[in-house]
């Protein structure tokens, strides 16, 4: 390392995030690294005639944000060549449909993404008669993933019928006093997605897409993710960009297995594709699917859901979602990853879904001690105190996203029960308990931070967690407000944990990366109702500046 540096930021607010929590007014940055961080006089010292200096004039900088679940390849070209349209009510969405099919011929596809009941103004999804009234012509489908809503031509053209079989993991939804359908489908998007198809993306499509996506992180400070479902043509895009010097965020990678076979062979061939440094973009998990979601009604819960105001349509009494795996079969996979050096997650958000995940982890423990891993649990939105305490006692990790509840706690409130609402997200217990838990989005279509399914706004997620407040303003679960340094360290510190790489990033500390963001107001001290506002004036990553506003 050199003895003097090529660029120094001085005159400062530096937060270090430090185990310290260190506030320093000047650094020094050489080759990519953290030379040596302190007063404006002592870092003054190592200029030299080709440093560059950086008047931060007083401005707040804190180490670069990690999120911990994005899906930042499957975003980068959701809006490559088109915006892609977002309904906030039932009745924008009907109005567009209505639109688009005038210029539409007879027979195609209306196929929406990300589209979730909890996130329309209505809490609900459009019915059946609303989608056929709209688009009696045409195939339309409202897709969340784990549920959606069909109309009738859509239904035709799969298959279903009034005497159509439920299929062995999901359920066609039924109306419960005449029995009929009302194209509400729970885990069968697979089908409607093979019928509609879906787009071919080439490796210029991706490299252009990361492009596109890094610099919208980078605006929010943003300089690390985990990206939540990794594929080739995503690594060899990567690799490209790399190469040319043209990465402005660093990215964990995550395998996600359909099969024990499939899985194994997928494996195999991300390990192959990967070229670049470590410490730019590296495979980490190994990722399954337990249970549905939240905002669909199909995560798999302790007790029923009590949807009384008929936001998912649910029509079976004591209907607790839907379970993908069992702990025998989550066994194994756990064995593979253990055996392979990769971290061990799974999608799994309902609390039953988590007891299921964690009996198969106590399961493998007895055999292999997982406890120096990190494996981890991803979303694990309800947890109590008794969950919480057989998570630290097998030192997992919690990854979850505080948009879910910034965006859904209001009306969650209203389908669950209060013990499972209690235990949503409880920030406070993640550090009085001393879990290993870390901040994300889950950030999977369009380019903006508000407007995307799931937002990434950072600093939303911010003012969440030292909040509790939703968007629409209502305070739910008030005691599990964190302080804004605690909130930060899920972020930071403790976001580059999650992926050993603490010795790398998270914190602005002598021989770490240079990744951090100044920003554009006091996050510690503005008044908190402004920290929603905040994002960066100035973006390093790599000791080079990556954003400038």
């Amino acid at each position: 390392m050199q003895n003097l540096a090529d660029k120094i930021f001085f005159n400062g607010k530096i937060h270090s995030m430090d185990s310290g929590k260190n506030v320093c007014q000047a650094m020094a940055i050489a080759d990519g690294r953290i030379l040596d961080i302190g007063s404006n006089e002592e870092i003054l010292k190592l200029k030299h005639e080709g440093t560059f200096l950086y008047d931060l004039e007083g401005k707040t900088v804190i180490p670069g944000l990690i999120d911990t679940h994005t899906h930042i390849f499957r975003v980068s070209v959701s809006e490559l060549f088109n915006e892609v349209f977002m309904p906030s009510s039932v009745q924008e969405l009907l109005d567009y449909i209505k639109e688009r099919v005038k210029t539409m011929k007879p027979g195609q596809w209306l196929y929406f993404r990300n589209i979730y009941p909890t996130r329309l103004k209505e809490y609900r999804y459009p019915t059946l008669q609303e989608l056929d009234e709209a688009a009696p012509n045409n195939p339309v489908y409202a897709d969340g993933a784990y549920a959606g809503q069909a109309n009738s031509y859509a239904l035709r053209l799969l298959g279903i019928d009034e005497n159509t079989p439920n299929p062995p993991v999901g359920r066609f939804i039924r109306d419960r006093e005449t029995g009929k359908l009302t194209g509400g489908l729970f885990l069968c998007s697979h089908m409607v997605q093979k019928l509609v198809g879906s787009n071919e993306f080439t490796v210029d499509d991706y490299k252009k897409g990361i492009q596109n996506i890094q610099m919208h992180y980078n605006k929010f400070g943003i300089t690390s993710v985990i990206d939540g479902m990794t594929d080739e043509t995503h690594i060899k895009a990567f690799n490209e960009l790399h190469n040319e010097g043209n990465l402005t965020v660093r990215i964990v990678m995550t395998c996600l297995a359909t099969s024990m076979e499939a899985g194994k062979e997928k494996l195999k061939r991300l390990k192959s594709a990967i070229n670049t440094p470590p410490e730019f973009g590296k495979l980490a998990f190994y990722k399954i699917m337990i249970d549905g979601g939240i905002l669909t009604g199909t995560a798999y819960m302790r007790r029923p859901y009590n949807d009384k105001i008929g936001v998912f349509g649910i029509d079976i009494d004591d209907f607790k979602g839907l379970l993908q795996r069992n702990p025998e079969e989550i066994v194994d996979y756990i064995d593979t990853a253990y055996n392979s050096g990769l971290q061990m997650t799974a999608h799994c958000i309902g609390s039953g879904a988590i007891d299921v995940f964690l009996d198969a982890y106590e399961s493998y423990n007895r055999k292999n001690s997982i406890h120096d891993r990190r494996f981890s649990i991803l979303h694990c939105d309800f947890t109590d105190e008794k969950t919480l305490e057989r998570i630290r006692n097998l030192n997992l990790f919690v990854l979850f996203q505080p948009a879910w509840h910034y965006c859904d706690a209001d009306v969650l409130s209203k389908v669950i029960d209060k013990d499972a609402l209690d235990s949503f997200q409880p920030y406070r217990l993640y550090n009085e308990m001393k879990i290993n838990a870390a901040a994300g989005s889950d950030h999977m279509i369009k380019y903006d931070s508000l407007k995307s399914q799931n937002p990434y706004n950072p600093f939303h997620a911010l003012y969440n967690m030292v909040t509790r407040k939703t968007r629409h303003g209502i305070t739910v679960g008030e005691e599990h407000k964190v302080s804004r340094v605690e909130a930060l360290d899920f972020y930071t510190g403790k976001a580059s944990a999650a992926s050993f790489d603490e010795y790398l990033k998270g914190t602005l500390e002598v021989g770490k990366v240079a990744d951090f963001a100044v920003l554009s107001d006091d996050y510690f001290n503005c008044n908190e109702e402004k920290i929603k506002d905040i994002e960066a004036v100035l973006t390093v990553v790599d000791g080079k500046i990556v954003y400038e506003k």
